[in-house]
């Protein structure tokens, strides 16, 4: 009897064993899956506001390129102005020197010579100055050298050829014409010729301007003279008439004047 009950209870102590395990794997299994239903709705909006926030700072970074490209390109315009304008601060203005006949005074004849009184009718910078009738050049450089005449001659004089004296100055003359004046079968003109600081005593011609009279009553013609040359410092430039002491010489500022532009 009592074996059989014994039996009874350790076959019924399996029977729950068995049960126990069994409800254990289901709840472990029920658990796990839980678990990564959890994980994977904790994981989904975190990855989602990742993702947003990325969105949202890549959207930022877009809107942002452009702008600051366009601030960057516009300081760097500024800046370029800025140092072109301080380059040409430093460099100062362009040098020049106008000449008008002084009216004041008559044309100074030297032998066969007329050399015109000139007074200062424009002058900017300090690489031109003017001394004893002269231009004189302060700098080193490559200048503008115009002039211009009026005149008036009673006489009618045999024509006279001026020749042109080349030097290193010839290749960069530029010449054109306009002296105005009269005298029937007559040619009248001027030179513009400069003295070097190391040499004195020689002179070399830099411009000729020569014009031909009509052959008519009161004849009238013009010569204006304009030359690229290069000069140096303490050279002196001065316009003289040769060969017509008797000419007259119209003192309106107008017509008469001798001038030198600083080009670099």
């Amino acid at each position: 009897m009592l074996y059989n009950a014994l039996l009874s209870i350790t076959a019924f102590m399996f029977c729950l064993s068995l049960f126990l395990v069994h409800r254990a794997s289901v709840l472990q299994n029920d658990f796990q899956k839980l678990q990564g239903d959890l994980i994977l709705q904790l994981n989904q909006p975190r990855s989602e506001g990742v993702n947003g926030k990325t969105a949202k700072m890549s959207k930022t970074r877009e809107d942002i390129k452009p702008s600051t490209f366009q601030k960057a390109q516009s300081s760097l315009k500024m800046s370029s102005r800025r140092v072109k304008r301080e380059q040409g601060s430093c460099r100062g203005p362009t040098s020049f020197l106008q000449l008008t006949a002084n009216t004041n005074k008559q044309p100074d004849i030297r032998g066969n010579i007329a050399v015109i009184p000139w007074t200062v009718s424009a002058q900017q910078g300090n690489a031109i100055s003017q001394r004893e009738n002269r231009i004189v050049v302060q700098e080193d450089g490559y200048y503008l050298v115009f002039g211009q005449v009026l005149c008036h001659c009673n006489s009618s004089i045999t024509k006279l050829i001026l020749h042109l004296i080349c030097s290193s100055f010839s290749a960069n003359d530029l010449l054109n014409s306009q002296v105005l004046f009269k005298s029937p079968s007559t040619v009248m003109g001027y030179i513009i010729r400069s003295w070097g600081s190391t040499n004195a005593e020689t002179s070399t011609d830099l411009l000729h301007c020569l014009q031909e009279m009509p052959e008519q009553t009161n004849p009238a013609n013009t010569c204006y003279a304009a030359g690229i040359v290069q000069l140096h410092q303490d050279d002196e430039l001065e316009l003289v008439i040769p060969d017509r002491p008797e000419a007259l010489i119209s003192m309106d500022a107008e017509w008469t004047f001798f001038g030198v532009i600083q080009l670099n």
